[in-house]
């Protein structure tokens, strides 16, 4: 069998998706052998990066045994055990954003607070670059995933407050594969994705105003407008 090219807006949740599929229609069967990690980040159209990520996530979850140097095998429970363990995993996954957007709310709207006060030209500069590179990509349609963390990344380095950046850092692969999925799920309602360039926007000039309350402010509205829609697109499933 062959699995079909994932965009980069789904990321490691699709991966984990299709996989189940495959069982689901039994083109795997508990105990199975999965394609090595090079074949199928070629069928995803994925990194290797990302697939690792979805089948550690797998692995940690109970789902697959990874065997160093034999390969990536399904553990040989009964099917509708497996199910059970993909459909409780792909549960938390959407639950997992929602925390990652309140961590993010909680550090990055004091960093925009922070970059409002203390700022230089030069990296008012590069916020205002990462924008319109962020601009560009909402012009062409795409999910602009690495462009929005860069944004936000610019803006915690203008607050001048290493530990921000520090940490921001450590979560970058997460944050970015949540704004992979973000993303997608705006260009499924009309409007959004102006809304959240808008948004950007609003956090860009209250930085750009000095002014660090609106900062914060603009943040918080921006990242809570991901919780809505989210929130939303779940319930209409």
């Amino acid at each position: 069998m062959s699995f079909s090219p994932v965009k980069k807006d789904r990321a490691s949740k699709v991966v984990i998706e299709q996989i189940k599929n495959a069982v689901k229609k039994g083109d795997f069967l508990p105990g199975d052998k999965l394609p090595p990690e090079r074949d199928l980040a070629k069928q995803f159209s994925l990194s290797r990066g990302v697939v690792r990520e979805a089948i550690s996530v797998l692995e940690s979850k109970g789902i697959v045994e990874v065997k160093p140097g034999i390969g990536v095998f399904l553990v040989d429970n009964e099917q509708e055990q497996l199910f059970d363990l993909f459909n409780s995993l792909l549960r938390n996954e959407d639950s997992s954003l929602i925390e990652l957007l309140e961590l993010r709310q909680s550090i990055e709207s004091q960093a925009a607070y922070y970059a409002a006060e203390r700022r230089s030209e030069s990296e008012l500069y590069k916020i205002k670059k990462a924008m319109d590179k962020l601009e560009y990509c909402f012009e062409q349609g795409k999910v602009a995933a690495q462009e929005d963390f860069e944004f936000h990344m610019a803006i915690a380095e203008a607050s001048h407050n290493s530990m921000m950046v520090h940490t921001l850092r450590l979560i970058s692969d997460h944050i970015i594969n949540g704004l992979y999925e973000a993303g997608a799920d705006a260009l499924k309602i009309p409007g959004q994705d102006k809304i959240a360039l808008d948004q950007h926007k609003d956090i860009y000039l209250a930085i750009k105003d000095a002014d660090p309350e609106l900062a914060r402010k603009a943040v918080i509205t921006h990242l809570d407008s991901i919780k809505t829609y989210k929130n939303a697109l779940e319930k209409n499933k």
